[in-house]
Order: structure tokens, then sequence, then C-alpha cells
């Protein structure tokens, strides 16, 4: 740095930053910027916590009645062509002496199927809640101070 660099550029009063930080006018006289700290505080959107959203499967037993039907073979006689009874015709007789297959038909019942089919039941909506809090910041801040020594017999303003 040259000792030009720190004087004042001309009488014309203009006023010059120098190097050293110090402004002088066309008086001589010397001004100086005091520095502070001040804080500059804002919030920052950080990660902190994963959650992981997972199904599980619940079994439950239940019991449910399906009605079935069934054919059953129904022989009616009119009343007045009712024959008469017959050893080999009775009830749950297996002789099959003297008779023959007149007529065959098939019966048919019911049997219960169960399909069980995973259909949707709920929908369930996630929703992420911001929670609102204020936190207090100390800190520690540093300030400029002057000091200036003269001879008692000079007047300082500042």
């Amino acid at each position: 740095m040259s000792d030009e660099e720190l004087t004042t550029a001309g009488a014309d009063g203009t006023v010059r930053t120098h190097d050293d930080g110090m402004k002088r006018t066309h008086d001589d006289g010397v001004e100086v910027t005091r520095h502070e700290e001040r804080i500059v505080a804002h919030a920052e959107k950080h990660e902190w916590a994963t959650v992981k959203v997972t199904r599980r499967i619940v079994t439950e037993e239940r019991t449910i009645t399906i009605p079935v039907r069934r054919e059953e073979l129904v022989v009616e006689y009119p009343d007045e062509s009712v024959p008469a009874a017959h050893p080999s015709t009775v009830r749950g007789s297996t002789d099959t002496v003297n008779s023959r297959v007149v007529a065959t038909h098939v019966l048919h019942q019911e049997v219960p199927r169960v399909v069980v089919d995973t259909v949707p039941y709920e929908e369930v909506q996630l929703i992420v809640d911001t929670q609102r809090s204020a936190v207090e910041v100390e800190e520690t801040l540093a300030k400029e101070r002057l000091s200036i020594t003269t001879d008692p017999e000079i007047p300082v303003q500042y």
C-alpha cells in the first residue's frame, strides 16, 4: 500500500474510501465505520424420521349357513289305483325277485362350494401433519467499540 492511497483525493471535498477502512474528508477529518454482528436465523427442513407403513393379514374364523337342496323321488298313486302290498315291494327290501327296472331317474343335490375372494373394503389416507412451535436461540454477538486517546486539552466529538 502506498502513502498516496491513504490520503484524500484533491481539495474539492470528495470522500474516498482507502484500503485501511477509514474515510477522509476535505478538512482532514476521519470517519470510521463501526461493525457489529447480528443474528440472521431461519429454519431449514431436515429429515428427522422415516416411517414405514406395512400391512398385515389378520385371519378370523367365520361360519355361514348355505341353503342347499336335494331331489327326492316321490311316487304318487291316484286314490283308486293303489296297488295291494306285495311282499317284494315292502320298503327297505333288497330282494329283486320277479322285479324289473322300468325307468331310471337321476336325482340331484346341491353341494356348497366356497371361494375366498379378496376385495377392497376400506381406503385409508395417510396425512402428514406439521406441528409448529417456537425455539429460542441464544447467541453471543460482538460489537466494535471505539477507544480514542488524546491530550486532555483537545476536544473530541463522537
